[in-house]
């Protein structure tokens, strides 16, 4: 039971035991002095922590600044360390243990470092042991910034004068001209816009750098943050122009792969191109089909040139570029999946070559002229000035009535249909049908218009009257006029159009007498 006690409290209390046993390392201190650190004490020295070395260094230093010379500084060692002395006089010692061997410092490079710095803030703070030095400073920052406002107004008036100049431009090339066919005057009023911002926003970033790397250098408390500000922009324009140079290599592999893409392309248009006119015929080509592959050969051979392209980008190695292109994979993986299917659905529907342009289709309830196949969807244009955009996976989908196809040489076939009772001779019905169609402008005598009886039913049969017209387009309205000359011919001859479903015959009959044809408000044609 003893055993299992220990145990337990040992588990429960032996590390925080352990941290009060244990004493905890001195904290890292710096010595800084007008915002510049000299030196990093790392280890206790002569009984003294850290920050209490850091802190008598920092007021030692403080004591010559103004009127101590870098000249009278130097470094000598000894057992302790290397010590950073001023004209004989102990400043502070950098010690064994402050030296981090694992980051390559060596003992004598720190405190020569050390050194270096100390220097380097009397050489700042000369001068400045008066108040007078200060009025002249500020002074200095005063007209700095006045520089600054006249700068700001000068480019100002640039840039009102340049807007001047690009609005004087654009109403001299506007104009009913040729080579805007080429290169749009919105185009160039854009291109204008871009190029006048690349020279704006640097130019004034550029002023203002100046100003305050100015202004900071001079006093001693900010000049360390001037330094660093430069040290900065100068690293990052350095690094800039270092990516350029090493990129210079990739970029024209880069080019080289555009314009051969581009000659490829140029080549593609051109043959396919030839294809849709019929100036070049290939016997295994159909030249229906030349648009849609010439667009697909382009976006294959544009896509062939960005994976060759990739390697070749700047960046394209670093982990950030990957992920990148990453997400943007998934991304587009996840949300073209209907549209692959739509892709899929057009080139089918295209290369099938069930429908084309130009041709009277009938989809669903909706018929129409063929106005476009693209690769997503088929517009169609109705009798009722309406243009439709179907889905190109809705038109593979279900069946589609083609009335062009085959009207070629014969004319598009159309029919009627009627029911008459069985009381009325069949030969008098083909007949009138017949009379009919012959009233009907429109209708083609070859192939002569034809009558079929399609069912017997219960109380009546059905009659099919088949003819053909030469513009599918217009079958709706040949159909409204076939319509109205038959209704005519069943009256002058008294026989009425209706299915008799009945219990017995109506005493009179359900027809138009010829004399009520034109009862008001028709009006009877001249002639």
């Amino acid at each position: 039971m003893r055993a299992l006690f220990v145990l337990l409290f040992t588990l429960l209390y032996g590390p925080a035991l352990a941290d009060v046993a244990t004493p905890a390392a001195p904290a890292d201190a710096n010595v800084t002095v007008n915002n510049r650190i000299v030196v990093t004490m790392h280890a206790t020295l002569l009984g003294f922590t850290p920050e209490q070395r850091a802190e008598a260094a920092a007021k030692r230093i403080r004591r010559l600044l103004g009127h101590g010379s870098p000249t009278k500084l130097a470094v000598t060692a000894d057992a302790t360390g290397a010590i950073v002395q001023y004209d004989g006089d102990m400043l502070f010692i950098v010690g064994r243990d402050d030296v981090d061997i694992p980051a390559g410092e060596t003992l004598t490079g720190k405190a020569e470092a050390a050194k270096q710095q100390v220097a380097q803030l009397l050489e700042d703070s000369r001068g400045f042991d008066n108040a007078s030095q200060y009025v002249t400073a500020i002074a200095k920052a005063m007209l700095a910034t006045v520089l600054l406002a006249a700068a700001f107004w000068a480019l100002s008036r640039l840039w009102r004068l340049w807007l001047r100049l690009t609005r004087y431009l654009l109403h001299r090339l506007a104009g009913p001209k040729h080579w805007r066919k080429v290169l749009p005057l919105r185009l160039i009023r854009t291109v204008l816009k871009v190029v006048s911002h690349l020279l704006l926003w640097p130019t004034v970033l550029a002023v203002v750098y100046v100003w305050l790397s100015t202004v900071l250098r001079l006093f001693p408390y900010t000049r360390v943050w001037g330094e660093e500000l430069d040290a900065q922009v100068i690293g990052l324009l350095t690094r800039f122009a270092l990516a350029i140079i090493s990129a210079l290599p990739s970029v024209t592999v880069v080019l080289l792969i555009l314009l051969i893409t581009r000659w490829a392309t140029k080549g593609i248009n051109y043959l396919f191109r030839q294809l849709e006119s019929g100036r070049v015929q290939l016997t295994f080509f159909d030249r229906d089909t030349a648009e849609t592959t010439r667009k697909l050969l382009t976006v294959a051979a544009w896509l062939f040139s960005i994976a060759m392209i990739y390697p070749y980008l700047p960046g394209a190695n670093t982990e950030a570029f990957k992920g990148l292109s990453v997400m943007v994979g998934l991304m587009v993986s996840l949300g073209a999946s209907s549209v692959v299917g739509q892709l899929a659905s057009g080139l089918i529907l295209i290369y099938s070559r069930a429908i084309k342009v130009g041709e009277y289709v009938a989809v669903g309830a909706e018929e129409g002229t063929v106005a476009e196949i693209g690769l997503f969807a088929t517009k169609i244009h109705t009798n009722l000035r309406e243009e439709l955009s179907i889905p190109n996976s809705v038109l593979v989908s279900q069946s589609v009535k083609n009335f062009s196809r085959l009207a070629r040489g014969g004319g598009v076939i159309c029919k009627i249909s009627v029911t008459i009772g069985y009381d009325t001779p069949w030969r008098q019905v083909e007949a009138m049908l017949l009379e009919g169609a012959t009233r009907t402008d429109g209708i083609r005598n070859v192939p002569a218009p034809r009558v079929f009886q399609t069912a017997l039913s219960d109380f009546y049969v059905e009659y099919h009257l088949r003819f053909a017209i030469d513009d599918p387009a217009q079958r709706i309205f040949v159909l409204s006029v076939l319509n109205g000359n038959v209704q005519d011919v069943f009256n002058e001859n008294r026989v009425q159009i209706m299915s008799p479903h009945y219990v017995e015959d109506p005493q009179a009959a359900k027809m138009v007498k010829p004399e009520d044809f034109y009862l008001a408000p028709a009006k009877k044609p001249e002639g």
